[in-house]
């Protein structure tokens, strides 16, 4: 058969690796990556090709991916790499993330948390800390895509990007004054968190790959030094899942349990921190949306709008919240009322 050229590169490596040509495949759809992403199979078995222009981006998920498995962690074995190309095979790991499961799960049960789901997301937070406590320690920071600028240099650049590519976006004037204050305030008192950590990033269900009741993790390549808090928010307080505040807690007892058998925790510390670190996650998922849904027009980002706004206004007005963010509170009630129109 005939391929385009990203095709013709990845058949040609997956002859190397397995011995034969593919004889099918298909293209899969890469959520907000620019990467162009593939399923090749043969009788022997299929494997994921991945295309990215990005030589950055390829070499820290393939040193990343080479590391968690030296870890035993449960990360997609890379076959083979041609950086050059910018192409790599990776497992298959097939199509449904836990957030596919938790809605399968949750449409057949009606119940807002089944069983089978919350078993995962138990699995997925005792798992965490081996990403960020044991396999920090053997880690070459150097090879992490943001292995350049602190924790807080990130913080200004999700704030940044939330103000262009959300609240630009949306509100037609100027967005409060005391904003930038207020953003200061917040990236300082987060800085201020034990960071010698692996931060994954992106520690959300669509990023967690849920096959015969095991899990497997994918799309580490923007992790780099950080703290512990924001990965265990991006997972809980994703907007999209809903998880019932009960479980939310519950989870978090887990995490901070199977954190602490790693290293010890500040349980005072990381409490008194954690509900900014939610703030902060969200101001960073509502700018990709800004950015995918209002930007670029894609259905899924825009749909999930009014659900993230909706948990970053809770959030601020969560009693536990360590700063008063009046600035950014007035903001969000003007997004809500923009987006409700």
């Amino acid at each position: 058969m005939t391929l385009p050229r990203d095709e013709e590169i990845l058949a040609r490596c997956f002859e190397e690796v397995s011995g034969s040509a593919p004889t099918c495949v298909q293209t899969l759809r890469p959520h907000a990556s620019e990467r162009r992403i593939y399923r090749l199979s043969s009788a022997s078995g299929s494997l994921v090709g991945v295309v990215n222009a990005s030589r950055a981006e390829n070499d820290s998920f393939v040193a990343l991916a080479r590391h968690f498995r030296r870890c035993g962690l449960p990360v997609p074995a890379i076959h083979a790499y041609k950086a050059e190309l910018g192409v790599y095979l990776e497992d298959d790991l097939g199509d449904q993330t836990l957030l596919d499961l938790l809605e399968a799960s949750r449409s057949r049960s009606a119940e807002p948390f089944p069983a089978d789901a919350a078993s995962l997301y138990q699995a997925a937070v005792e798992v965490l800390p081996r990403f960020q406590i044991e396999a920090a320690t053997t880690l070459d920071f150097s090879q992490c895509l943001s292995s350049q600028g602190s924790f807080a240099s990130t913080l200004k650049r999700d704030v940044e990007a939330f103000l262009r590519e959300f609240v630009g976006r949306v509100l037609a004037g100027p967005p409060p004054a005391n904003l930038a204050g207020e953003f200061e305030q917040l990236a300082s008192f987060l800085a201020a968190a034990p960071s010698a950590y692996f931060l994954y990033r992106d520690f959300q269900a669509r990023n967690i790959m849920a096959k015969d009741g095991k899990l497997a993790f994918i799309d580490f390549q923007s992790g780099g030094q950080g703290p512990l808090q924001y990965d265990l928010a991006s997972l809980l307080f994703q907007s999209s899942a809903q998880i019932p505040d009960p479980e939310r807690e519950r989870l978090l007892e887990s995490y901070l349990a199977a954190a602490g058998r790693h290293t010890s925790i500040d349980r005072e510390d990381f409490l008194g921190r954690y509900p900014a670190f939610v703030v902060s996650r969200m101001l960073q998922v509502l700018s990709v949306y800004g950015r995918q849904g209002l930007g670029q027009k894609k259905e899924y980002f825009t749909r999930s709008i009014p659900l993230a706004l909706a948990t970053l206004s809770r959030c601020l007005k969560d009693p536990r919240m360590p700063l008063r963010l009046a600035g950014l509170e007035q903001c969000c009630n003007e997004l809500l009322a923009a987006t409700a129109t």
